[in-house]
C-alpha cells in the first residue's frame, strides 16, 4: 500500500519591504517569495528563538517538485491543492 503525498503550492518567504537591495539580491528575494510546487510530507515542530522566550511552532516538511530539495515551510506559506495550475 503506497502512501500518496499531497500536492501543495508554497513560498519560502513572504513579500515585504527590504531596503537597498542590489538587483541580484532583489531577484533572489523574488524567487524565494514566488509560488512553488511541492509535495507535503508531514508537520514538524521548530523552535523559534527570535523572541524573548523561545517558542515552538508547527512547520511543514515540503519537497520542491523542480529541485527535489526539502524545505521547512511556515504554515502561513503553504496551500494544499488538488492539482497545480
Amino acid at each position: 500500500m503506497g502512501n500518496t503525498l499531497r500536492k501543495v503550492t508554497f513560498h519560502i518567504l513572504r513579500d515585504g519591504f527590504m531596503p537597498a537591495l542590489s538587483p541580484e539580491e532583489e531577484s533572489k528575494q523574488q524567487d524565494l517569495a514566488g509560488d512553488r510546487k511541492g509535495f507535503f510530507h508531514k508537520w514538524v515542530e521548530e523552535v523559534d528563538p527570535s523572541g524573548d522566550i523561545p517558542c515552538i511552532k508547527p512547520v511543514a516538511l515540503v519537497e520542491d517538485v523542480d529541485e527535489g530539495r526539502i524545505y521547512t515551510i511556515d504554515y502561513n506559506n503553504i496551500r494544499f491543492v488538488e492539482d497545480w495550475e
